[in-house]
């Protein structure tokens, strides 16, 4: 991995590149038309985000970036659990790509999916399944107050055999997303480069 150390401008590329994926998921307010569409949600992250997440891999190779990313990308977030979980997926990326390539696809698919399933982990799963009581309250005052019928009827579907799906789906997902950035950013990424071992 490049040793060398973040700079401003490094920074600010990260950060923008950041907003792009908070945009968008911002745009995903148009997903809570149904139960379905809103359980979808993080699979439709998943496939999507991965364009961002190899370019600042392969644009900005060093130690921190990916931190920084996961920071932003949470911390606009606005839900704690959700900040929480961003951030801790940023400390394993950086942890894995310590042994590794920033650059390297191998190592930015692993983290990317990591990073995808434990984001959801903190805006799915921990409102909708792990915390369901307190997050709920009373149902009736709960729809009132946040039209969300459709929220709690996707809480309910995921407290089932469609959570496991769910956890399939995204890491599924996030596989595609980064086969497509991948794609994307092939001339600049440096698949061919074995690592300590020799295995490409």
């Amino acid at each position: 991995m490049n040793s060398e150390k973040l700079n401003i401008k490094d920074i600010i590329t990260i950060v923008l590149l950041a907003l792009i994926n908070v945009l968008l998921f911002m745009a995903s307010s148009l997903l809570y038309v149904s139960p379905i569409t809103i359980l979808l949600m993080p699979i439709i992250y998943s496939v999507l985000e991965g364009i961002v997440f190899f370019t600042i891999g392969v644009k900005v190779p060093k130690k921190g970036a990916l931190f920084i990313y996961c920071a932003v990308r949470g911390g606009l977030g606005g839900y704690l659990p959700y900040v929480v979980c961003y951030l801790i997926a940023g400390v394993v990326a950086e942890l894995i790509l310590m042994k590794g390539n920033y650059a390297k696809k191998s190592f930015l698919t692993v983290c990317y999916m990591l990073v995808q399933l434990i984001a959801s982990v903190g805006g799915t799963f921990y409102p909708y399944v792990m915390a369901y009581n307190s997050f709920f309250g009373n149902k009736e005052d709960f729809v009132k107050q946040n039209n969300g019928e459709n929220i709690l009827a996707a809480a309910d579907i995921l407290h089932s055999w469609v959570a496991v799906a769910l956890v399939a789906g995204i890491l599924v997902a996030s596989f595609i997303g980064a086969m497509i950035a991948q794609k994307i950013m092939k001339k600049h990424l440096l698949a061919d480069v074995p690592d300590e071992t020799g295995v490409v």
